[in-house]
């Protein structure tokens, strides 16, 4: 309950981010995420972020203590979205138009990396545990959330791949919504992934198999 109170709070703060204009003045169709960081209400975006990496910390803690996360590629995956995370809050983005910079390479990287890391997570665990009758339908939320989120890299993905390996260029449109709605649910994947902590108290699970890959 604690972690969804945290991810609450942190979603709170970044639609606070994206309804008023004086601390977020970005334009929710075309502008990214991460250009809040240059923002008046930058402090929102790096409080936000380190709440998701906190509150995701300690759901991985849980389910491993209690042997739910136990597979060593989603286990993984999990850490890699916490540090990936909280990579993003410390590296900015480089502004619009400016030099690039290591910083910015680093913002970049950690960004791919966090959008990535948590569906991965996500389908490695529900995968594991659709046939058990106490996780069955959480199970089966982490894994469609998870691929839900495969379409919104296509237009990152496909833009890139024309201008990098075709040589052409493609025109990239409202990817600032496109990367919205992204996050909108993998913070939705996040509150399922943290309800899978209350019937791991009741003590529901037995028999989980030993740490695999």
């Amino acid at each position: 309950m604690t972690a969804q109170v945290v991810f609450a709070v942190a979603g709170g703060l970044l639609t606070v981010l994206h309804v008023d204009p004086r601390w977020g003045p970005i334009n929710p169709v075309t502008g990214m995420l991460s250009d809040y960081a240059w923002c008046p209400g930058w402090w929102m975006w790096d409080t936000a972020l380190v709440m998701i990496a906190a509150g995701s910390a300690v759901v991985l803690a849980v389910l491993y203590r209690r042997r739910v996360l136990v597979g060593r590629l989603e286990l993984s995956a999990m850490v890699v979205w916490c540090l990936s995370v909280l990579a993003v809050a410390v590296f900015s983005k480089d502004p619009q138009g400016g030099a690039v910079t290591a910083t910015g390479k680093a913002h970049l990287g950690a960004t791919t990396i966090s959008c990535v890391s948590l569906p991965l997570a996500g389908w490695l665990l529900g995968r594991r545990h659709r046939h058990e009758p106490s996780w069955r339908r959480s199970a089966a939320w982490s894994r469609g959330l998870a691929l839900a989120t495969i379409p919104f890299f296509l237009p990152f993905i496909v833009p890139f791949t024309a201008d990098v390996v075709l040589g052409g260029r493609l025109p990239t449109v409202a990817t600032g919504l496109v990367e919205r709605a992204m996050a909108a649910i993998e913070l939705v994947l996040l509150v399922v992934l943290a309800r899978w902590v209350r019937p791991a108290t009741a003590g529901d699970v037995s028999d989980l198999p030993s740490l695999t890959t």
